[in-house]
């Protein structure tokens, strides 16, 4: 009889330690996913205005994406009707005009390789759950954002300059 009191007291005792071990898991657990909801809501509530701020900056892209197709069309359109005298005459001046937006356009991919870069940084830190680093990387793109939105801006105006250029050889 004592060895069956003493198995039973043995499966008892594991039966304890494996509740027990379980019970300090579900704790770890419950103040892991704590921290995590924790961390979350503080990202959220510090990103917030950055990424707002994208958005509309986004919208402002998109316009001057359009913008931008629209003008180039036009002045398609505008180089298909000039003469060959008219565009000998012009040369120079679109062949720069043409190299400036070239330009623009090189720096707008550079910029957005940083910004990628800088994505998969921010990516990385929420995951960290490093929240200053994130917001300062969402600070940089949205400044590099910025700088895009400055070039196509020179776009449009250079493409403006084109089509007053070739507006005024057709005429």
């Amino acid at each position: 009889m004592s060895k069956k009191k003493f198995i039973v007291a043995a499966l008892g005792l594991a039966l304890t330690i494996g509740t027990a071990q379980s019970a300090f898991a579900a704790t770890a657990d419950a103040s892991g996913a704590s921290a995590k909801k924790t961390q979350h809501a503080e990202w959220k509530a510090q990103t917030a205005a950055l990424k707002s701020e994208l958005a509309s900056l986004r919208a402002e892209q998109k316009t001057l994406t359009a913008l931008i197709v629209q003008q180039h069309n036009a002045n398609k359109a505008a180089r298909t009707g000039l003469s060959a005298e008219a565009k000998a005459a012009l040369k120079a001046t679109l062949k720069s005009l043409a190299q400036q937006i070239k330009a623009e356009r090189a720096s707008i991919e550079t910029v957005r390789t940083q910004k990628q870069a800088l994505w998969m940084q921010v990516k990385a830190a929420r995951q960290a759950g490093d929240t200053a680093t994130g917001v300062a990387d969402l600070e940089q793109i949205v400044t590099l954002k910025g700088q895009i939105i400055d070039a196509k801006q020179q776009i449009v105006t250079l493409q403006q300059s084109l089509q007053a250029a070739l507006n005024g050889a057709s005429a």
